[in-house]
């Protein structure tokens, strides 16, 4: 059993008025929400990611890997972003927690992966990590299809009646367990807590293959105050760019970022995103501030 933030809130002085206003503003007819959208330069992605699976003995990196790293650096750089509302308070919370939703080909539905402390994992750890959650997810869809090709057994008619009643549980109890979630601060004792309760960042990567074009995004809020922060990135896609009054054709992908204004003001979001961005555009440097930590840890 743990708790996922520190044992005392954040105090006011140091969120400011405003954000005080919105973190007592908690009526349903406020909406907290700060979005902010935005694009990155991925010009450098593409030789970056080559060489990276060139290197023997890394894993398939891909640019969901590396969003992730980048959200993680620049959550540790600009702490004032990794926190949590619990009622009206505010937690900050202990390392850098991810979850990332990953989608199911083979069935079309969709998975979320809880990463806790993300911090101390390298850009080749972030990869494995993920296939591994992918491998083992891939492997439960192969045993419940061969579960099915032996028809209406006993053991078959059990799980589906297990599935039923866990999903009518879900509907019927998620509302007052989302309340009691958002105005007290819980411990983590169960697995499926840590993906709803105890993430503080729902990182999602929409530049799957046959993506359209991301003008415009909306990041979901679940009724929950643990996802303080959400960024979505999409395609990348050519487009034009302004740079030294000429027009140039370069490699571009949409970034929204949502953050919780009850926490964090418009100057704090522009300093964090203008951090990730620059990971983004030079994801070389994850892996040398990474070894530096690593490096820096070790002495």
């Amino acid at each position: 059993m743990y708790w996922a933030t520190h044992n005392k809130p954040v105090p006011l002085s140091e969120i400011g008025w405003i954000n005080t206003t919105y973190l007592g503003s908690t009526s349903l007819r406020c909406d907290p929400m700060l979005v902010w959208g935005t694009t990155v330069d991925m010009e450098e992605m593409g030789p970056f990611l080559e060489e990276q699976r060139s290197q023997q003995g890394n894993s398939l990196v891909t640019p969901a890997h590396v969003l992730i790293r980048a959200v993680t650096e620049s959550l540790r750089q600009h702490p004032e972003v990794n926190r949590r509302v619990v009622g009206r308070k505010v937690f900050q919370y202990e390392g850098v927690n991810i979850v990332m939703p990953m989608l199911q080909t083979s069935t079309g539905e969709v998975d979320c992966v809880f990463m806790r402390n993300a911090e101390d994992f390298s850009l080749d750890g972030v990869a494995r990590f993920f296939w591994e959650a992918a491998r083992e997810k891939a492997l439960n869809t192969a045993d419940e299809r061969k579960r099915s090709k032996e028809g209406n057994t006993l053991k078959n008619r059990c799980i589906q009646l297990g599935k039923r009643l866990r999903l009518s549980w879900i509907l019927h109890t998620c509302s007052l367990g989302f309340t009691a979630g958002n105005w007290l601060r819980a411990p983590t004792i169960w697995p499926w807590q840590q993906g709803l309760n105890h993430a503080g960042a729902f990182v999602n990567y929409l530049g799957f293959p046959g993506a359209p074009p991301l003008i415009a995004h909306k990041p979901a809020s679940l009724p929950m105050n643990s996802y303080s922060i959400a960024v979505t990135m999409g395609p990348t896609e050519p487009r034009p760019v302004a740079i030294e009054d000429q027009i140039l054709i370069r490699k571009q992908a949409s970034l929204f970022v949502r953050l919780d204004h009850r926490m964090v003001n418009g100057n704090q979001s522009a300093a964090f995103i203008n951090t990730l961005r620059s990971y983004l555009a030079n994801p070389q440097s994850l892996v040398q501030d990474h070894s530096f930590s690593e490096q820096r840890a070790a002495a």
